[in-house]
């Protein structure tokens, strides 16, 4: 009992014949019930879980984020942002993972980032879903940051409210790592310099750049 994987076991139970573990979509499956995606720090999504009617995991659906090379124009770039792949993995009745599958692999349809300066120097890769990806894990390391201490949130914010705001917008981080690293308040030193409850001895200012795009 405990090696079977808990999705074949309801399937067996309510008899729902065509079902496999290739086809099945969960969010049809009266016996499952499914929770809020757990995100990291830096607002990416990692994971997100379907329970049987006993609370029981059945289903972990994680994301990764694909890098690797790129051609373009006869250059090929490595370490790049390629797409998103999704995986789901089968629980048993132990709670752990007795069978996984790939789904699909989400590809950007990248386009050359250049420079700006009248060359065609490139810079980077980008699409609009990679930009939509990026600008909501931003959005959401934010949101994630301000839960932490809403009041040093608050204050750090009005400190560095333009740098912050152009960073959530565009994505750039170095101004915003710049005025960090050259301020010389001694009140906002403080706080910067402040260790994080529960990560010590990181401090305040390693955080907020470590959780940075």
């Amino acid at each position: 009992m405990s090696a079977q994987i808990v999705l074949n076991h309801y399937f067996e139970k309510y008899q729902t014949l065509g079902n496999t573990l290739t086809d099945v979509s969960f969010d049809n499956l009266p016996f499952l019930q499914e929770r809020e995606p757990q995100y990291n720090m830096k607002g990416q999504k990692v994971s997100k879980s379907y329970h049987d009617i006993q609370g029981r995991e059945a289903i972990r659906i994680t994301y990764d984020r694909v890098f690797g090379e790129h051609q373009y124009d006869g250059t090929v770039y490595p370490n790049i942002f390629l797409g998103l792949q999704k995986t789901v993995h089968y629980l048993d009745w132990a709670g752990a993972i007795a069978y996984s599958k790939k789904k699909q692999f989400y590809s950007f349809d990248l386009q050359p980032v250049f420079l700006g300066d009248g060359t065609e120097t490139v810079v980077g890769f980008s699409s609009q879903k990679m930009r939509k990806v990026l600008k909501d894990e931003r959005l959401a390391a934010d949101d994630y940051l301000q839960s932490m201490n809403p009041v040093l949130y608050a204050a750090l914010y009005q400190a560095y409210q333009v740098q912050y705001n152009t960073y959530l917008r565009t994505g750039i981080s170095q101004p915003f790592v710049s005025a960090l690293n050259s301020e010389t308040n001694s009140q906002i030193l403080a706080m910067l310099n402040k260790e994080v409850f529960g990560y010590e001895p990181m401090t305040v200012k390693e955080l907020v750049i470590m959780n940075l795009q």
